[in-house]
């Protein structure tokens, strides 16, 4: 183990769990105290200056194969390194699990960039060469492969993305029809990299499906028919808007097909019973519709809505949708006052919360917080396996974290409440190989 220092391996340890230690501390009386007792802020965390010859450490360590060791001697940790490599960050986004929870798929790289995919598994991580973007359905069947060419949605793909192909869309019709339907408004179809912009990609449960969330608007494809849903090309003329670009465009669709939850910053949130396109909007619990999420099932739509790096999330019944009740409701069920959400994932207790601060919150259905915990940076993505126990983050500091949902404790150097437990990590920085630590 010639990589390895152990005096600052030491030093490193010793001053992550005082960090923790008093993060923690200063974090359970302000909860306790509902932030009314005054308490000095914890001490500033030292680990920054170790930062360069710790990232050495953890590339030399690679070299030599020594990655338990290296997680071992020197613990993992976002906050102390990703000051002194910022232009070397980019958010990593994990799009599913694959192979019965063996592997990751992902992709790095920045909004408005072609990035790379890999696949990542206990043997290692490899790049998906002529990949652009990938998306899965929410019962995670189906994945959509974006190409230059086009999109293909295969089954269950093997560990190379080869499948059973359901449905295949060719970029070349897809700007076509879209063109030929909104001639005079620039979106999409004037897009000359498509591939390269798309938020979203997500496939639909029967195969056959696709919504795409882009900077453009939010579209759906079915077989030769591709309908720009948001904006619509009515509203963008009535404003006298000559293009479809809105911000903070988001999407998600229903595991039975049936609904579709979306918006943008200046929307309100919108709700389509795709059985007859019928578009209920909602009225958001703060200032600009961010995200959305059905849970895990179906009965039930959480939008976020943000204001700078807060929000509010709201919790809409389906079936009060359905009954016509959501026609003149002004307030749902608050599920959280805090955070601006930017993943999330459904699980059978309620959902987990990614936030702009790099926070995971576990809140149930009646808007109980049942467990928080401190990633270190933005959150960019989240993926659960099938049966709830390994849970994928993707951060904007350039990092892809395997936590145990079902480990029952945490570690001496996690911040918060949550009894999980990271496993590995990977570092995915421009301009580097690929890390793991």
């Amino acid at each position: 183990m010639s990589w390895l220092d152990h005096e600052m391996a030491a030093q490193w340890r010793q001053e992550g769990k005082r960090y923790a230690a008093d993060v923690n501390e200063f974090v359970r009386i302000g909860m306790e105290s509902q932030w009314q007792q005054e308490q000095p802020e914890p001490k500033q965390d030292e680990r920054p200056k170790l930062a360069e010859d710790i990232f050495r450490m953890i590339q030399d360590a690679n070299q030599a194969e020594e990655t338990e060791k290296l997680r071992q001697e020197i613990p993992a940790a976002s906050w102390p390194l990703t000051a002194a490599f910022e232009e070397a960050l980019q958010a990593v986004r994990p799009m599913a699990f694959m192979n019965g929870g063996n592997e990751v798929i992902l992709h790095a790289g920045n909004p408005r960039e072609r990035g790379q995919i890999y696949v990542t598994g206990k043997d290692g991580i490899r790049k998906i060469p002529g990949m652009h973007r990938v998306g899965c359905s929410p019962d995670g069947s189906y994945f959509a492969l974006v190409d230059g060419q086009g999109i293909r949605i295969v089954r269950q793909p093997d560990r190379n993305l080869q499948g059973e192909e359901t449905a295949h869309f060719q970029w070349t019709d897809i700007q076509a029809r879209l063109k030929a339907s909104i001639p005079d408004l620039e979106c999409l179809a004037d897009e000359e990299h498509p591939e390269d912009i798309l938020d979203e990609v997500i496939p639909f449960g029967d195969g056959q499906r696709l919504l795409l969330v882009c900077g453009y608007g939010v579209y759906l494809l079915a077989g030769d028919q591709v309908e720009l849903i948001h904006p619509t090309a009515s509203e963008r003329r009535e404003l006298g808007l000559e293009d479809t670009i809105v911000d903070m465009a988001h999407g998600a669709v229903s595991k039975d097909g049936r609904w579709l939850a979306y918006g943008s910053q200046m929307s309100e949130h919108l709700l389509m019973d795709l059985t007859g396109k019928t578009v209920h909007t909602l009225e958001p619990g703060s200032s600009y519709p961010h995200y959305a999420l059905f849970s895990k099932d179906d009965m039930d739509v959480w939008y976020n809505a943000c204001h700078f790096y807060n929000g509010a999330t709201i919790q809409v019944p389906i079936a009060e949708v359905e009954q016509g009740i959501a026609q003149n409701k002004e307030e749902w069920l608050i599920i959280n006052e805090e955070m601006r959400v930017y993943a999330a994932v459904a699980l059978t207790q309620g959902s987990i919360l990614g936030d702009a601060y790099g926070y995971l919150r576990l809140i149930d259905r009646e808007g109980r917080e049942l467990w928080r915990y401190f990633v270190g940076s933005t959150i960019s993505g989240l993926a659960v396996t099938p049966d709830e126990g390994m849970l994928a983050v993707g951060t904007y500091g350039g990092m892809l974290h395997l936590i145990d949902l079902q480990s029952g404790s945490k570690d001496e150097y996690s911040i918060g409440t949550a009894p999980i437990h990271e496993t590995e990590r990977w570092l995915l920085w421009r301009s580097y190989e690929p890390l793991r630590w």
